[in-house]
């Protein structure tokens, strides 16, 4: 099924990008908004997207404001008619600007709504210990991911995913669910039904704080803190007075007091509230990720 429609897609992280290729592989995107460049890495060089990046490279045309103000709006008028498909855009869209989709605008939301709802779902279905979560495909309304919702694909959750690996799980099936329901809501043949409000739940945004390790909570709590906050804000403490960031780690059938820490051969060890972890990967202030092992050498010379 084809579909004589067009939509105009808002994203910009690496997030967006598996959805974008698909809706254009179907002939369906008119332009392409997304964030303005920002300064990246410690130069803080100027870096655009990487929806704007490839989106250049196809030569989709491009609009990127830092405020989605009058000019703006004289620009995406040049695309209409066109309905809005919103994926991971970083910035809340107001209501005056969805009213000029041409159907009520569609949101990829990462986790099963009404779970979730809110900035940080990725991270809040790791924080507890999900085994499974959910893409949903809704439409956008006045409440923060509240909207009716079209369909929903269901995504599992490994003992090793973290934030990353997740995302890229969820980033490739909220891809797949627009591809094959995308013509059907443009030929308004989709039917959204409401959620259930009693049913919500709510995750905030993500402070550098949150990621400080209470060495006291347990093995479980903390090792699930160090997979939903990498790469940020990372899950972290000090060694020697030295920050440093716990990227990876599994729970041992060691027993430590808490925050204790034991090297045994090329083994680093960590007490919890529960069982020792076993730290696998370390960053150190000012340093690249290590193995465990290699920080152990370089503990033992210091």
């Amino acid at each position: 099924m084809t579909s004589n429609k067009k939509i105009i897609f808002w994203g910009t992280p690496s997030f967006s990008l598996p959805s974008l290729q698909e809706l254009h592989n179907l002939g369906l995107v008119q332009a392409v908004v997304t964030q303005i460049s920002k300064p990246a890495g410690r130069g803080r060089v100027m870096s655009d997207s990487v929806v704007k990046l490839w989106a250049d490279k196809e030569k989709l045309p491009v609009l990127a404001s830092q405020k989605l103000d009058d000019n703006f709006v004289s620009e995406i008028k040049k695309y209409l008619p066109a309905t809005f498909v919103v994926v991971a855009y970083g910035k809340i869209i107001k209501q005056d600007i969805l009213d000029l989709s041409e159907l009520p605008a569609i949101n990829i939301h990462p986790s099963k709504l009404p779970e979730f709802r809110g900035p940080s779902p990725i991270q809040a279905a790791l924080l507890v210990g999900k085994q499974k979560t959910a893409v949903t495909l809704m439409q956008l309304d006045k409440k923060m991911d509240h909207g009716p919702i079209i369909k929903q694909s269901e995504v599992r959750i490994s003992g090793q995913d973290n934030f990353i690996t997740l995302s890229d799980k969820l980033a490739k099936a909220g891809a797949l669910l627009l591809k094959e329901n995308i013509v059907a809501y443009l030929e308004g043949k989709s039917i959204a039904v409401a959620q259930n409000d009693a049913q919500a739940t709510i995750c905030g945004l993500i402070q550098k704080e949150d990621g400080l390790i209470d060495w006291s909570e347990s093995a479980d709590v903390i090792k699930n803190k160090i997979r939903a906050y990498n790469p940020w804000p990372s899950a972290y403490t000090k060694i020697s007075n030295v920050e440093i960031k716990i990227m990876s780690a599994q729970i041992s059938e060691k027993k430590l007091k808490p925050a204790e820490l034991s090297i045994e051969q090329n083994h680093l060890y960590l007490g919890t509230g529960t069982m020792a972890l076993e730290i696998l990967e370390l960053q150190a202030a000012g340093k690249k990720i290590m193995s465990a092992q290699d920080f152990i050498r370089g503990f033992r010379q210091k």
